[in-house]
């Protein structure tokens, strides 16, 4: 019996030495391959979100048949993170990066995607595996995987804009929200690919007439209790006792800058025009209120 055991011992202790080596082979060759997806040329290390710019892989059972893009989606809603914040006057204006936006967020809520001021993208909910933010391709690529990635990441609904989620898409442009801010021209660059990705992946049932800005959609005046909904409830005003709005949002210029790219949306001639109220107000101020009557 003590021999057969010693030599059941010894198999065991073999066996493990062969997993333990294999285990080692294994990590290594993964560190090495992270390595090189990291590393740049000229020795720049990339960071996450420039590693994520290769086109997504395409199941085998994708790569025949049309792209199914959500059905539900009529519009393309374009915001900005920042806004006038009229009762917070110091969080006017200002807005914070992807990761701590969707911390702000419940579960729900919020666009599809950020768009970052370097041009990264930034989906609401990545799936396990997947990296936080990509790039687009380099190329324009608006390829199937691409068409597939972004349908399968507007599949959900998620609360952005007042009663109008159901048939509709967000994408939030990292900004300020004021109007002579200016855009990054990457930031620009990648909102045009996402747009014209998306547009191609709804196979003609969405055009360039379909993007509007939530300014477009929301029209309530600022409510200083947002739930109010009866007649004389109060609202922020400017100086002429006019009412404010709490969506202003996007600034012209954005579509000036997707134009510019190619994208002809239409728009008003006096787009801005709640936004220049807004800005007008003094720093630091929170505006005054009246009662509002519908």
């Amino acid at each position: 019996m003590s021999r057969r055991r010693a030599r059941t011992s010894r198999r065991v202790l073999l066996v493990i030495r062969l997993v333990t080596r294999s285990a080692a082979l294994a990590t290594a060759a993964g560190v090495l391959a992270t390595a090189a997806a990291v590393l740049l040329p000229g020795g720049k290390i990339a960071s996450a979100a420039s590693t994520a710019s290769t086109a997504p892989a395409a199941s085998a059972a994708s790569t025949t048949g049309a792209v199914v893009f959500p059905r539900r989606v009529r519009r393309i809603v374009l915001h900005v993170l920042g806004s006038p914040t009229y009762d917070r006057p110091d969080r006017r204006f200002i807005f914070y990066d992807p990761p701590a936006t969707h911390r702000l967020w419940k579960r729900r809520f919020g666009a599809h995607w950020i768009v970052w001021v370097d041009g990264t993208i930034w989906p609401r909910h990545p799936q396990p595996g997947e990296e936080p933010s990509f790039a687009p391709p380099e190329d324009g690529a608006q390829g199937r995987e691409w068409q597939e990635l972004l349908s399968r990441q507007a599949a959900p609904v998620y609360s952005h804009v007042y009663m109008r989620n159901t048939a509709s898409l967000g994408i939030e442009v990292a900004h300020s929200g004021r109007s002579a801010d200016p855009f990054p021209p990457a930031q620009i660059a990648s909102l045009t690919w996402l747009l014209r990705t998306l547009l191609t992946a709804s196979d003609g049932r969405l055009t360039e007439a379909s993007i509007v800005g939530h300014k477009d959609l929301d029209l309530r005046p600022a409510l200083v209790a947002p739930s109010c909904e009866g007649p004389r409830c109060l609202v922020f005003v400017d100086g002429q006792g006019r009412p404010l709005r709490w969506r202003v949002d996007p600034p012209e210029s954005l579509f000036r800058g997707l134009a510019v790219q190619g994208l002809a949306i239409p728009r008003p001639a006096d787009g801005d025009a709640d936004l220049l109220r807004a800005e007008a107000l003094a720093p630091g101020v929170i505006p005054a209120t009246a009662r509002w009557s519908p």
